[in-house]
C-alpha cells in the first residue's frame, strides 16, 4: 500500500529491507498496460496534431505536462 501510494504521489522507486518486498515493490512503480496505452495514444495524437497546445484524448483535456508524462511512461516501458 506504501509503494502504490508513493507511486501515485510521483515517486519512482523506494528502499527494500527485505527481499519479499520487491515483487510489490516493482508492482507499485511499473506502469500497466492500460497506463502504456494512454501514454502512447497522448504521444500519438500530439504527434498527428503538431503545433497545437492542447487536444482531447478518450474525451479528456490532455496538454504539454500530460504529453511530458506520457514520453517519461513510455521510456520507463521500454
Amino acid at each position: 500500500a506504501d509503494a502504490a501510494r508513493a507511486g501515485r504521489d510521483g515517486f519512482t522507486g523506494m528502499m527494500a529491507i527485505h527481499p519479499s518486498q520487491v515483487g510489490p515493490m516493482n508492482a507499485a512503480f511499473t506502469a500497466s498496460a492500460e497506463e502504456v496505452a494512454r501514454a502512447q495514444a497522448i504521444v500519438d495524437a500530439f504527434a498527428a496534431n503538431p503545433g497545437v497546445g492542447v487536444l482531447q484524448v478518450d474525451g479528456k483535456m490532455v496538454d504539454a505536462p500530460h504529453l511530458k508524462q506520457a514520453h517519461h511512461i513510455l521510456s520507463l516501458a521500454d
